[in-house]
């Protein structure tokens, strides 16, 4: 299973779950999770935090700025075990001065 999107951020504004509203924002299973996560060109000065159920995946991770979708396997290298019934949330706020666009790409695999 895949959750792809794209989300513009304001500046100095803040999302606070992209993955919000999304039909597996809440495992209903145990699954391995693989994080793709790309800005445009002013990616880096994304600030990206990512929770699953009551862990801590990344805190204030800095965002790529490659301006492309999240290509498998290199824009991956975030990974988490997820047991049944987890939320994912992905919080993302820009620290710039102009919007930037985020695209996500989650991959769900279940165990």
């Amino acid at each position: 299973m895949v959750i792809q999107g794209s989300t513009s951020i304001a500046a100095g504004a803040t999302n606070d779950n992209i993955l919000a509203g999304s039909q597996w924002e809440f495992l209903p299973f145990p699954a391995g999770l693989e994080f793709g996560l790309v800005g445009d060109a002013n990616g880096a000065d994304l600030r990206i935090d990512i929770y699953v159920g009551q862990q801590t995946i990344m805190e204030a991770g800095i965002g790529s700025n490659a301006n492309r979708s999240p290509v498998y396997p290199d824009d991956f290298g975030i990974t988490a075990a997820a047991p049944a019934g987890s939320r994912m949330k992905v919080r993302v706020r820009n620290t710039n001065v102009a919007a930037v666009v985020l695209k996500h790409i989650v991959r769900i695999n279940p165990l």
